[in-house]
């Protein structure tokens, strides 16, 4: 089945409109290796955006390009 496309310009204000809000991150990196984390959109600029994670004590940064929300490779979803 084909994906539906998504324009860069609908993802980074997907982005813009997620920033601050408490979410679930799932990061794939590849060969069935799946990352979860609970944190939030730090900051965005115009290549790439920042997440804040909260519950790693290792990993307090993420930074991500917008093509990774566009391939599937990560993954936001907000917390209820």
């Amino acid at each position: 089945m084909r994906k539906c496309v998504t324009d860069i310009n609908q993802v980074k204000a997907y982005v813009r409109e997620l920033t601050g809000r408490p979410l679930k991150i799932s990061v794939n990196k590849g060969r069935k290796k799946i990352l979860r984390y609970n944190g939030s959109i730090l900051a965005v600029y115009p290549q790439v955006f920042t997440l804040k994670i909260s519950d790693n004590k290792n990993l307090e940064l993420l930074s991500c390009s917008y093509s990774d929300l566009i391939c599937g490779d990560i993954k936001l979803s907000e917390v209820r």
